[in-house]
């Protein structure tokens, strides 16, 4: 059609021209000045025409269209061959309207009237014209982020970030930019080589760690990437350990960073710094003073749970930051038994002629060789098990059964803890089982709740073969741990009777004199674990302190008066335990001769040379300490 019109003007023109008359001799000349060269230009995101673009993820590519003046004839803009409609300025371009790798051909058409005066530019034959393409390849699948993002270990012990360098077309690294935090305290490091992917970080060494990477192009249509990384630097719970060295020396001692790091150790919530330096230990020469100074036990170091702070430093700090990654836990003696929940009663009982020890707590039952503390079994007590509260537990050395007192009866557990029984005796009257004895005759020995009487059963035939009538005599009953012998006493008086042949028969009698002081005119009276005839008191003279004695029960006689209470006795060597304040002393049978003494002590047993002691911490332990090696001859 252009073809025809064009024609059709030039046929005009003949005509116009042959109809016309002139002289010949006259020239008539119009200059018409040659329009400037003027180009149609277009700058898409800095590529030239024909480039290939690869676009991963929604982007605006900007672009700059110069037109010179005239009449814009045509602009067209497509993308596979559809009309796009763009915004002044810059074109969308977004991958997800593809389902997989699609290429497509970008094409802008433009003209423009160029407004020349010429013939040809009145017909239109110098207009501008542009056309620029680029093929576009959509990639809606790409991962766009660093990879590999990793920490390690360097060979200098510092810690060290990882990740691999962008491998994406038209992804040009320009540089890195790394914020992370230390002690509230923002960081920002660049990394203007491209190549470079390994960051350095001295002074991560403990805590939670929080880096955000930013890697930035050279193509000023990409975006730059930010990637967060964390991760946690941490000591597992209750890994700051306690060892005695000695009686009265120790080492406190926590894992071995894996970074270069130096630590700081301190007692309670921002308490004193105890340690500071390189090693992950430090030695306590006097635990006495260091009790003293820093109120703490000895043993058990962590009676009620106490805390401690451990402070991992970078190498480059001067001093303890209170800001600084803290971790907290909790000082430990050595423990036989830790739970992390549920209540602790531990109980302790053993077969001495088979070095059993056995521990109870509630629901759950520990076997060790006495010996060696080796564990030998470990299981949870049959569901008819009674999980009261239990005061004591008690080995049958004839049958090898568990004797466990309870409220309304007595739980039997077989050694190897598979078979379970519960048993009540024939009475006339309610019998308090809960505070039941077992002598290793296997006579059981009950007092009755309803009349002041003590009943003796076989606990192999569960037959009643004595009874004791107590003549109005309430109080406490403690056995002796033969079975030889039965002791009732009451703040007023003590009697002993001694067991044989089926019959009581009276033994000892002790009257105690009365301060009027109402609770503190107290008596405690127990056998001792290993001589079965000698019998030890305490009680309150008139004063806040008590005095304690021992009685041979066969000679009637009594030891000198020590101002002390007494807490327990070794049923393998007979050694007695006794308080005075906060110091916990040994002394031998006799009560003569002081063994050991250590201050700031509990223990609730002496067994074997072992002293053991529950903990009402956040952990619940049953600690130990072997003070064999610490006894005096």
């Amino acid at each position: 059609m252009k073809n025809i019109n064009i024609i059709s003007i030039l046929l005009l023109i003949f005509s116009v021209f042959t109809g016309c008359e002139y002289d010949k001799n006259d020239i008539y000349i119009v200059d018409i000045q040659k329009p400037v060269e003027k180009r149609i230009t277009f700058n898409l995101a800095d590529l030239p025409s024909g480039t290939t673009i690869y676009i991963y993820q929604k982007t605006n590519l900007m672009y700059d269209l110069n037109l010179p003046e005239g009449d814009i004839l045509k602009r067209k803009l497509t993308l596979g061959g559809r009309e796009l409609l763009s915004t002044d300025g810059y074109i969308v371009l977004d991958p997800k309207d593809y389902n997989s790798r699609t290429v497509e051909k970008l094409t802008l058409d433009v003209e423009v009237n160029s407004g020349s005066e010429s013939i040809a530019g009145k017909l239109g034959l110098e207009n501008y014209i542009g056309t620029f393409e680029y093929e576009i390849v959509f990639i809606p699948d790409a991962v766009l982020g660093l990879q590999n993002i990793a920490h390690h270990k360097n060979k200098d012990d510092y810690f060290e970030l990882t990740w691999s360098k962008p491998q994406l077309e038209q992804y040009t690294v320009e540089k890195y930019r790394i914020t992370y935090y230390h002690d509230r305290t923002e960081y920002i490091e660049e990394i203007l080589n491209p190549d470079q992917t390994v960051f350095v970080d001295t002074r991560a060494v403990f805590g939670y760690l929080h880096y955000r990477i930013e890697t930035f192009f050279k193509e000023s249509y990409r975006q730059p990437w930010v990637d967060n990384y964390t991760t946690s630097i941490e000591f597992p719970k209750y890994s700051v350990k306690f060892e005695y060295t000695g009686i009265n020396s120790g080492r406190i001692s926590w894992p071995k960073n894996e970074y270069k790091s130096k630590y700081a150790f301190a007692r309670g919530y921002y308490g004193d710094i105890i340690y500071e330096g390189t090693n992950n230990y430090f030695e306590i020469e006097d635990l006495a003073d260091f009790s003293t100074k820093h109120g703490v036990g000895i043993f058990p170091i962590s009676y009620a749970g106490e805390w401690v702070e451990l402070y991992v430093l970078p190498m480059s700090a001067n001093t303890v930051n209170r800001n600084m990654p803290i971790h907290y836990d909790e000082l430990h003696s050595q423990s036989l038994i830790t739970r992390s929940s549920d209540y602790e009663n531990y109980i302790a009982f053993i077969d001495t002629t088979k070095d059993i020890l056995f521990i109870k707590n509630q629901d759950e039952l520990w076997s060790y060789n006495s010996n060696t503390l080796e564990a030998i079994d470990n299981r949870y007590l049959p569901n008819t098990m009674t999980t009261n509260w239990n005061v004591h537990g008690f080995c049958s050395e004839k049958s090898s059964t568990i004797f466990i007192p309870n409220y309304d009866c007595i739980d039997l557990i077989s050694y190897d803890l598979k078979n379970h029984e519960k048993i009540q005796f024939e009475s006339t009257e309610a019998l308090n089982y809960q505070y039941a004895y077992l002598g290793t005759n296997d006579i059981v020995f009950i007092y009755s709740k309803e009349s002041p009487k003590l009943y003796a059963y076989d606990l192999n035939s569960r037959k009643l073969i004595s009874s004791l009538s107590l003549d109005n005599m309430w109080g406490n009953v403690v056995v002796s741990r033969d079975g030889k012998y039965v002791c009732l006493y009451n703040d007023i008086r003590a009697l002993v009777y001694k067991f044989s042949d089926n019959v009581f028969s009276l033994l000892y009698t002790e009257e105690f004199p009365s301060y009027g002081l109402g609770s503190y005119d107290s008596k405690s009276i127990c056998f001792n674990e290993k001589i079965s005839n000698q019998l030890i008191v305490t009680y309150s003279p008139g004063t806040y302190s008590n005095e304690m004695y021992t009685v041979d029960i066969e000679n009637n006689s009594k030891s000198e008066k020590k101002r002390y209470s007494y807490r327990c006795s070794d049923p393998y060597t007979g050694n007695i335990v006794a308080t005075y304040g906060a110091t916990c002393t040994v002394f031998d049978t006799t009560l003569t001769k002081e063994r050991l003494s250590l201050k700031n002590s509990e223990t609730d047993y002496l067994i074997n040379n072992l002293f053991l002691k529950s903990g009402w911490g956040n952990q619940k332990n049953l600690y130990y300490l072997d003070i064999t090696n610490y006894l005096k001859k």
